[in-house]
């Protein structure tokens, strides 16, 4: 078919968002609830999307097409009363964007611990992070209705082979999203089958990246209708191959990092009437690599020791990390709003292995190991997570809207450490018991159950106020096990601990839309990461029984919408948080236990703004500040992890930002060319607290990448060739140091890298 020209492709959305704006009244647009082919288009100003078939790249008119559903009601994004980034699926495509720091450095306040393996790292929000020692996540992933596990080592990282969009709402989202979300909330938004039609999509990729190695990625859907306009199925599977680009020198392995990932999806949809649609996903992936992307740098620095993109293990230590998931999600028109009633069922695994020799290198002559001993440090995540929500969104009631519903939860963890010997030049077992120098097992259980709501009042239609409100009930229970040759016995009596929270989050919004195209919000919301027990059933003197929730308040004010015809999209915020009983660790009588350690706040700005100053050109850019800072903090936590009152939060660059441009020659009538290119910046950030021993601070540089792109796209088809990292930045994204004088283990992103990718729709 015939290309779409960005003109045409503008005026048939205005047209059609007059008529809906017509029938609904200007303030709201509202679609079928669950609708899978509402228009998403980047925040940045790139692509529009709707479904399946040839995607245009219209600039159209920006924030006021996006249709979200963030606030559990799909709603216009200029019309959502807090800082939220989407990002389309046909832009992430053109970014080439397959994991979470991608998209990550593309929004502002979104930023990853990345552990240097594929799935493993955390996910940090307005630099709300503690450091390597947390072991609960600040903020939380979403896959569609599924919430992933609270474990702060688990950062999602579903192939973004068949979605919408990815919506990133920052600042916590306590009374619609519950626990563990005190920066935010990452949702990743699944495309739905379409019964209405059959149609489909395939792509190929071949990469190579700059003194490192090649790989290859493959992935198809199909869209089935199986009874017309009411009953389909989509199908889509992928199988990626990472090349590496680290070398292990302690194996003498070459580009030790490479790995793949493989999986399917399921997705069908009934609509037995016009007003209830049931849908249910299944989704499996799994995502492995043979090394990490490390270099070992000297003790505390960033400087190589054995070069560029080189590490030191005896062993070629691994990881792989497991998806399942299934949901369930049915939705009711009622006349007056929707009823939604959801069920997900979600198990990951993870197994990561590590060379641990070094730090504890000092016990090995303590237990007669002979020398030349390696010891490893496998590690096992198990976690199942069963959800159950029902809601009511109600329609707007003359002056009044409002949402109430319930949730529960049942979170399910078992984890294994051990810290294994072996002969380090076979790789061979040692033999006996001194195989096991230490175990430590944990099974845990976490339970919630949640009632929540909101209501929204019109003074006018182009001024109201929400408040909201959930209450949460938390149970936990922990079971820790010890042994090994360090306790003297394979298995110490396990130590139980268990734990009970009742939480109230609140909501409170102003919005006015002084035009149809502009609203401005002030917002102050709440948010909280469950208490636990005290790892230590009988604690000394002056250490807490169990930790207390840590919480936080976010107030804000922002403003977003667009201007020059659509020609201009625009949203900014500024914000304050104050964090509350921040849980952190503290020593008592030489024990390293938790503890309610102290205070910290945030003050920040984001911004974006995407510009068409012709039909044929692009312009998009983001920036964030966000100032993290320690501002009070125990004795006993300072004595642990080093920080003092006024030590900036690790992880947290002050600065990110991003631009992109993007422009379209058309050639024919059917035939265009595409010529564009992305900047990335990240400031300089701190991996740890200036007193932290032994996982030493680290000062990481700056980080600026560029990437530039081309490519042809005629009717269905799409060829683009891509070059990443052109400069090829050697960038240190994260540092982890286990003891003294010992290397730091560093993260790097990924070399100069080249990508030829090919894409068809029918």
């Amino acid at each position: 078919m015939a290309f779409a020209t960005a003109a045409q492709a503008r005026d048939a959305g205005r047209a059609s968002e007059t008529a809906l704006d017509a029938h609904l009244g200007a303030d709201q647009a509202k679609p079928e609830a669950g609708d899978a082919q509402s228009t998403a288009v980047q925040e940045g100003g790139m692509r529009q999307t709707n479904g399946d078939g040839p995607q245009s790249p219209a600039t159209d008119s920006g924030n006021s097409d996006i249709v979200v559903t963030a606030s559990k009601r799909s709603q216009k994004l200029r019309d959502v009363p807090s800082a939220i980034t989407v990002l389309s699926s046909d832009f992430l495509e053109q970014q080439g964007a397959n994991t979470i720091r991608d998209y990550a450095t593309l929004t502002p306040g979104l930023l990853v611990r990345d552990q240097g393996n594929p799935g493993i790292g955390t996910v940090i929000i307005r630099g709300l992070s503690t450091g390597a020692g947390s072991q609960s996540a600040t903020s939380v992933v979403y896959f569609d209705e599924i919430p992933f596990g609270n474990n702060s080592y688990v950062a999602p990282q579903p192939e973004l082979a068949d979605i919408e969009s990815i919506e990133v709402l920052k600042g916590p989202q306590g009374t619609l999203y519950g626990a563990s979300n005190l920066g935010g909330v990452v949702r990743i938004i699944s495309k739905k089958a379409d019964a209405s039609r059959f149609a489909g999509n395939a792509r190929a990729e071949g990469v190579t990246v700059d003194g490192g190695g090649s790989g290859y990625m493959a992935r198809a859907t199909l869209n089935i209708p199986i009874v017309v306009d009411r009953l389909a199925a989509r199908v889509s599977g992928f199988y990626r191959k990472a090349p590496g680009f680290t070398d292990n020198v302690g194996t003498n392995k070459k580009n030790v990092n490479d790995g793949e990932s493989v999986g399917a999806r399921i997705a069908l949809r009934w609509t037995p009437t016009d007003d209830l649609s049931v849908d249910v996903t299944g989704q499996i992936q799994r995502i492995s690599a043979d090394g990490y992307a490390y270099q070992a740098n000297a003790h505390g620095t960033i400087d190589p020791i054995y070069g560029p993109r080189q590490y030191d293990m005896f062993f070629d230590a691994g990881s792989e990390v497991k998806y399942k998931t299934v949901a369930v999600t049915i939705d009711y028109d009622v006349g007056i709003g929707t009823l939604t009633a959801t069920g997900s069922y979600n198990k990951s695994l993870s197994y990561f292995d590590r060379d641990t020799t070094g730090p504890f290198a000092s016990l090995l002559p303590l237990f007669d190991y002979a020398p030349g001993t390696g010891l490893a440090l496998p590690t096992h995540i198990d976690i199942g997570k069963t959800t159950g929500e029902v809601r009511f969104v109600s329609d707007r009631l003359g002056r009044i809207e409002f949402l109430a519903g319930a949730f529960a939860t049942r979170e399910r963890k078992d984890g294994t450490v051990r810290v294994n010997a072996y002969d380090a030049a076979t790789m061979t077992p040692v033999a006996g018991d001194a195989f096991l120098l230490l175990r430590s097992d944990v099974v845990g259980k976490y339970d919630e159950v949640a009632a929540f709501g909101n209501a929204t009042f019109y003074f006018t239609d182009d001024l109201d106020v929400t408040g909201g409100l959930r209450y949460s009930h938390i149970e936990s229970y922990n079971a820790s096990i010890s042994g090994g040759l360090l306790y003297g016995a394979p298995s110490l009596p396990p130590k139980v601990t268990d734990h009970t929270d009742n939480v109230v989050t609140y909501l409170a919004t102003l919005r006015w839309r002084p035009t149809s195209t502009i609203s401005a919000f002030i917002r102050a919301a709440s948010g909280f990461r469950p208490g636990i027990a005290q790892n230590n059933p009988n604690p000394p003197p002056g250490a807490q029984t169990s930790i207390r929730p840590d919480t936080v308040w976010n107030y804000e004010a922002g403003l977003k919408g667009s201007a020059l015809g659509g020609k201009l999209t625009f949203d900014a915020s500024v914000f304050h948080i104050d964090w509350k009983d921040v849980q952190l660790t503290g020593v008592y009588n030489a024990l390293v236990l938790g503890a309610n350690a102290g205070k910290a706040e945030v003050d920040g700005a984001e911004a974006s703004v995407s510009l068409s100053p012709t039909k044929n050109l692009t312009l998009g850019g983001s920036v964030g500040f966000a100032d993290a800072r320690i501002t009070r903090i125990s004795p006993q936590a300072t004595a642990s992890v080093g920080a003092r009152a006024g030590d900036p939060l690790p992880l947290n660059p002050k600065w990110t930002a991003s631009f992109v441009a993007d422009q379209r020659v058309p050639l024919s009538a059917d035939l265009e060319a595409e010529f564009g290119g992305t900047l990335r910046y990240e400031a300089k950030k701190f991996t740890a607290y200036p007193g932290s021993s032994p996982d030493v601070n680290v000062r990481l540089p700056s980080i600026t990448t560029v990437d530039l792109r081309a490519g042809l796209r005629r009717g269905n088809y799409h060829l683009q060739l891509r070059a990443e990292n052109i400069f090829d930045r050697n960038g240190v994204i994260n540092a982890l140091t286990t003891g003294a004088a010992l290397p730091s283990n560093a993260t790097i992103i990924r070399p100069r890298t080249f990508v030829l990718a090919a894409s068809a729709d029918f």
